[in-house]
Parts: structure tokens; C-alpha cells; sequence
């Protein structure tokens, strides 16, 4: 019986080992995925981030040519079709918007008016970008005005 015993322990030599590295094997791929996993999470958190300030700053950009074509205080040193003519995207230059409390994001507005009847039309086009990098996010935003002066 000695004989058996001895032979047995000899062939079950190693035998541990293997177990061993089948289950370092398994654990390193369990880790690499949840590595992969939380990186995932991060690059869309932080693009949801900046996806939301491009849409602020979109808006904001649109609500300060707004302020410089409808001014609320007294009245604008050019008319609201003039302003919006230098800022035409055929024949001026965009107006560029780059606030100081949102790092990293600039906008641009163009704007298109149109004159219907004894009414002017404007459409404003704000295009605003953050982040840098692999994480650049763009957001659009229209908006459409009318000059209630000439009714």
C-alpha cells in the first residue's frame, strides 16, 4: 500500500499549481473588466458634463446677440438688422462667445434676418464647443426672433 500512496501523491503533484494559475488567470480577467468598466463610466460622465456646458454656453451665446439686437435699456446705436448683418455667416464674421466662468468653451453665433411685410425676422445660430482632447462635445442651438417695433 505504501507503494500506491507514494504513486498517488506523485501523480497528484502540480496539481495544486495548476489550480493556482487557473485562478490568478481568471481573477487578473475579472479585474482587466471592471478596470474597463469604471474607465467607461468616467469618459461618460465626463462627456455628459461637458455636454452640458456646450448646451449653456450655445444658450448663453444666443441670449447675448439677443441683448445686443433688442437692447432693454434705451436704444442700440444700429439697428438690430445691421447688427445682425456684420454677423452673417456669408457676409461677416461670427460673433464669438467665451464666458469667463465656464473654462474650456467658446461659442459662435451667426445670424440670418429677413424682412416679411413691415416685420423683421432673425435666426441665430449658436454653435459651442468643450472639452479637448478625445473629449470634445459641440452643441447646437437655434432660435428665432422677431422685431415687434415694425408691426
Amino acid at each position: 500500500m505504501s507503494y500506491s500512496r507514494r504513486h498517488s501523491k506523485q501523480q497528484q503533484q502540480g496539481s495544486a499549481l495548476i489550480v493556482a494559475i487557473f485562478v490568478i488567470v481568471v481573477m487578473a480577467a475579472m479585474a482587466a473588466a471592471m478596470l474597463r468598466v469604471a474607465g467607461s463610466a468616467q469618459d461618460i460622465t465626463t462627456r455628459e458634463v461637458l455636454s452640458t456646458r456646450a448646451w449653456f454656453t450655445a444658450h448663453s451665446a444666443n441670449e447675448d446677440m439677443m441683448r445686443q439686437l433688442f437692447p432693454l435699456a434705451g436704444t442700440a446705436s444700429d439697428p438690430a438688422v445691421d447688427i445682425c448683418q456684420r454677423h452673417h455667416p456669408d457676409t461677416g464674421t461670427a460673433y464669438t462667445f467665451a464666458p469667463a466662468g465656464i473654462n474650456g468653451c467658446r461659442a459662435t453665433t451667426t445670424c440670418q434676418s429677413s424682412h416679411t411685410g413691415s416685420v423683421n425676422t432673425y435666426f441665430l445660430i449658436s454653435a459651442s464647443q468643450c472639452g479637448s482632447g478625445p473629449h470634445v462635445v459641440t452643441r447646437i442651438q437655434e432660435l428665432w426672433a422677431k422685431d415687434l417695433d415694425n408691426e
